[in-house]
């Protein structure tokens, strides 16, 4: 028996169920559940997931694989779906399968009706919202043994009912058996209900898990399809983002690039560092990617083994693409693009395969074991780091099993075997002219399984293990995971904001734990929103569902790297706001899942908050000390001034997860925005910032005396404004050009940057004056400018506050920050959120942690 989830989230009901398949592909519903609720599959889908497999007397670790129904539909609910369903697929390392949701309904539909009734043409018709429906066809007959089989006869598309006639006219086959969902009924029985050979059979028609499921062994081919390795979901949004070009602005003549041509290629560098999430180590200016394997490898993957091993019965194709097909395993391409692979124009014009990898898992699912069966790359892309490319998603798949690893490799391989001891393998025996017919011996080596820790949740007052507290970040353009290792240090004591407003101890707001960091991934969005001048909330929210699989993996690894025995988390958190609603869904779904997969508890964490608590580690925390890092700094009464693309706040901080209380805010353009806006003016590309502060750094910040924003006496003593600065940079620049006169980029940058920085720090300082504050903390992703920095060490150490600035590489937006802050709650005893914990864009400072409403 197969057991399978099975979720939907394209309609609006939030359906999920856990469904039984048999040899023989005869399918049971164990438990489901299907709530009509348009707005509530954030709140409904993980706890009903978690209620379903209760009913069905089955825990995660009973389920063998996982269907999502992949739309069309409206956007924001389909993807928690899918982002829910690929989280849980992966921390139980078993597959995910894809399937039309259109292509689910119709099963439902057919497969209730008896014998040859089932037969015929469905026009599938749902909500695709802004009074426009999506609507697919597809056709039932009989096939052999009577097993009904389907063909889609038209793929899924987007129109408005004013387009009846050309829809109809698709149509040139009747009857027609229309299936609509409840949301568009009034529509199809408008255009098909007096449409001749048109008959409505449903006005509730929406995707079911027994639909799903067999809409996916009819588009797999057979049960063992439901066991073997899927490729990742692709939405079906059949709509392109609502994002338009800004048109391209002339640049003033006024301005002087002389100077920008000495900085090079350091102007438009983006900042990233090496815990960005990249495809692969570099091959001139193009990346390697792994992606799985498919049957249209194996004559290539063939060709790869010939010349890796033409003394040693290589495989064939044959042999490649029975392995890729087997149910069980994991198979995984090497890739370069064209660019890589090419020394000149008339190269390959295709990514070209460089290398594979395939391990097989089997044994019983308490004791499971896993084999490296064949692993190689081309002889000249060895010798580049390539190989931990496949090697860190196999070892990170048995060590989530808890499996051993078994191998065999020729004895006088050396460079193969130093590369398995690296990654923990260890020669147990010899095989004697185990290679044929080259007569070689080999090793046989062995990966121990790691053991599972024994306490299923956090208890850091009777232990001195470690709790792992892993941080999901999603509220923007990056998608972060970060874990931390919180040890418990005496004198800990209750978050909240009661005894530090009654003057209580500062360890009973602080969470006094000594942090780790022992992963850091962070993917960015960034290059997709540049040609937009800004952050795109759409694809933004399509990039995070992307990216959070692939980021997810390499923490994972990173932290099985540096943590020994390290399987899985004791707490996962995740942004819940504020921030981009559609983005906060995908990491808020996803972290749910894994938690509810791991049988962990969930936090759903304040972004904000996160920028405060990751202020408060050490430089040497990341580096791998634990000294030190987050205790010693008495934050029972600091300012905080987070600083961003979205952001410009003073708060006021009582204790690292004690509610915050908001002193001032930007009225118009946050900081990095102003960045951004003055960059585009210039010229000088997005993101604003890190080139405005390169290029300010070759500038005189005295050469223009721009206006500093609400500064006047009669001004609001702690907000902000910086629409009127851009302003004043528009106009000085084209005052120069009217003028003739020669402006110098880098004067004119430093000039801006000097304006805000001072405005910042000033207002900053300002309110530690005004609560007596000794503290300032710097956050956000603006605290990593140079000039910021500077300016905020040299006046606050003239006024003896203590500056706590994090990483440059912990500024921008991260999962660490957000274990950073789950930990202090933890620690102070602070209860789980809940798997209904909800998403909200615009979560108050004053809420730390978001619990079920």
């Amino acid at each position: 028996m197969i057991n399978v989830l099975a979720v939907d989230t394209s309609t609006n009901y939030v359906t999920c169920g856990i469904v039984q398949v048999s040899a023989n592909g005869q399918v049971n519903v164990l438990s489901e559940r299907l709530v009509d609720n348009v707005r509530g599959h954030m709140e409904l889908l993980a706890p009903n997931i978690q209620v379903c497999l209760a009913e069905a007397e089955l825990s995660p670790g009973d389920l063998h694989s996982v269907v999502a129904g992949t739309g069309p539909g409206p956007f924001t609910g389909l993807r928690v779906g899918m982002a829910t369903a690929a989280a849980f697929g992966d921390a139980l390392s078993i597959p995910v399968h894809g399937i039309p949701s259109a292509a689910a309904t119709a099963w439902e539909h057919a497969t209730s009706q008896v014998g040859s009734k089932a037969f015929g043409d469905y026009l599938i018709v749902s909500d695709a919202r802004r009074r426009e429906f999506y609507h697919s066809r597809m056709s039932f007959f009989p096939g052999l043994a009577g097993r009904l089989c389907s063909e889609v006869q038209v793929p899924a598309s987007v129109h408005a009912p004013d387009v009846a006639r050309e829809i109809q006219s698709e149509f040139d086959r009747w009857p027609l058996r229309v299936l609509s969902a409840s949301a568009v009924a009034e529509q199809a029985e408008e255009l098909f209900g007096s449409q001749e050979g048109c008959q409505i059979e449903s006005v509730d028609a929406h995707p079911t898990p027994r639909g799903l499921v067999l809409a996916a062994l009819e588009s797999l081919g057979s049960v063992p399809g439901l066991l073997a390795d899927a490729p990742a979901l692709r939405a079906l949004y059949l709509r392109r983002p609502d994002a338009k070009e800004p048109k391209a602005k002339a640049v003033s003549k006024a301005l002087d690039f002389s100077r920008v041509h000495e900085l090079g290629a350091q102007v438009s560098a983006t900042g990233a560092d090496s815990d960005v999430v990249e495809e692969g180590p570099h091959a001139g200016s193009q990346s390697a990617r792994v992606r799985l394997l498919t049957p249209a490898d194996a004559p290539a993957c063939a060709e790869i083994e010939q010349i890796l091993f033409p003394e040693d019965s290589p495989w064939s194709a044959e042999a490649f693409a029975s392995e890729i097909a087997a149910p069980h395993t994991h198979c995984l391409a090497l890739e370069v693009a064209p660019e890589a692979a090419a020394d000149s124009a008339d190269g390959p014009s295709e990514p070209q395969l460089i290398g594979y990898a395939i391990l097989a898992v089997g044994g019983p699912a308490n004791d499971p074991e896993a084999e490296i069966h064949t692993i190689g790359i081309i002889p000249e892309w060895q010798g580049r780091g390539l190989s931990k490319l496949l090697m860190d998603p196999l070892v990170a798949v048995a060590d989530r099993l808890r499996a051993p690893i078994f191998l065999e490799v020729r004895t006088d391989n050396r460079p193969a075997v130093g590369l398995y001891e690296r990654y923990g393998f260890a020669i147990e025996g010899t095989r004697r002219a185990y290679y044929q017919p080259s007569g070689a011996d080999a090793f046989t080596m062995v990966r121990p399984g790691f053991v599972s820790d024994a306490t299923p949740a956090p208890d850091t007052e009777t232990s001195n293990r470690p709790t792992y507290i892993m941080g999901i970040e999603s509220s923007c353009d990056e998608t972060g995971v970060g874990i931390v290792a919180s040890t418990a240090t005496a004198g800990e004591g209750k978050a909240g904001g009661d005894g530090a407003a009654a003057g209580g101890e500062a360890e009973a707001a602080d969470g006094a734990a000594k942090l780790e960091i022992v992963a850091n991934k962070v993917a960015s969005s960034m290059e997709q929103h540049a040609r937009f001048g800004g952050v795109v909330p759409e694809i933004a929210s399509r990039a995070h569902l992307e990216a959070m699989q692939p980021t997810m993996r390499a923490a994972l690894a990173e932290a099985c790297a540096n943590v020994p025995g390290f399987r899985t988390p004791d707490v996962v958190a995740a942004t819940v706001g504020p921030g981009l609603a559609g983005a906060l869904l995908v990491g808020a779904a996803a972290a749910k899942a894994y938690a509810l997969a791991w049988e962990v508890p969930f936090y759903g964490v304040n972004h904000l908050g996160g920028h405060v608590a990751v202020g408060t580690l050490d430089e040497g925390a990341a580096g791998g000390s634990t000294e030190g890092a987050g205790v010693g700094t008495d934050l029972s009464n600091a300012i905080a001034l987070l600083v961003s693309g979205g952001h410009t706040q003073i708060l006021h901080v009582t204790g690292v997860g004690a509610p915050m209380e908001e002193l001032g805010s930007t009225l118009d353009d946050a900081a990095g925005e102003a960045y951004d806006k003055v960059a585009r003016l210039l010229g000088l590309g997005y993101p604003g910032g890190p080139v405005i502060d390169r290029l300010a750094a070759q500038g005189d910040p005295k050469a223009i005396a721009f206006p500093r924003g609400m500064m006047r006496q009669q001004d609001s003593r702690y907000d902000f404004s910086f629409s009127g600065l851009k302003t004043a940079v528009a106009r000085y620049v084209e005052n120069a050009e009217k003028e003739g006169a020669s402006l110098p980029i880098e004067d004119v940058c430093a000039s801006f940057q000097e304006a805000v920085v001072d405005v910042l720090v000033t207002k900053a300082l300002r309110a530690c004056e005004d609560k007596g504050a000794r503290v300032m903390l710097l956050g956000g992703g603006v605290s990593a400018n140079r000039r910021l920095r500077e300016v905020a060490a040299e006046r606050c150490g003239d006024v003896g506050v203590e500056l706590k600035i994090p990483q440059a590489k912990l500024c921008t937006d991260n999962g660490v920050m957000m274990a950073a802050l789950a930990a202090r709650l933890v620690a102070a005893g602070e209860e789980p959120s809940g798997l209904s914990t909800p998403t909200d864009p615009s979560l108050d400072v004053e809420e730390p942690v978001l619990r079920n409403r």
